[in-house]
């Protein structure tokens, strides 16, 4: 029995979208782009951050350290997504 293939990135980018809404825009996709600012804007702030890592964490089964939470990492839906990915594939 083969393992269940990872999700795509883009489907991962749709799944961080809508946490992201959800805990953060009472729901509301919209202007929610794969690189709008999220800490920068204000959208997430810092304990929002820790929010967003623990579910990525519980959803793709992955291990995201320390080092990997940076603005390169953390600030947009797309270095979310890119993230998990790299995870996914270590």
């Amino acid at each position: 029995m083969s393992a269940a293939p990872s999700p795509s990135q883009p489907a991962i980018l749709a799944e961080i979208r809508t946490f992201v809404a959800t805990w953060f825009r009472d729901g509301r996709e919209d202007g929610l782009e794969a690189e709008t600012p999220l800490v920068t804007s204000g959208i997430v702030d810092s304990a929002g951050v820790v929010e967003v890592v623990e579910f990525l964490e519980r959803r793709f089964g992955v291990r995201i350290g320390d080092a990997d939470i940076s603005l390169r990492n953390c600030n947009t839906l797309q270095g979310l997504s890119l993230l998990v990915v790299s995870r996914l594939g270590a």
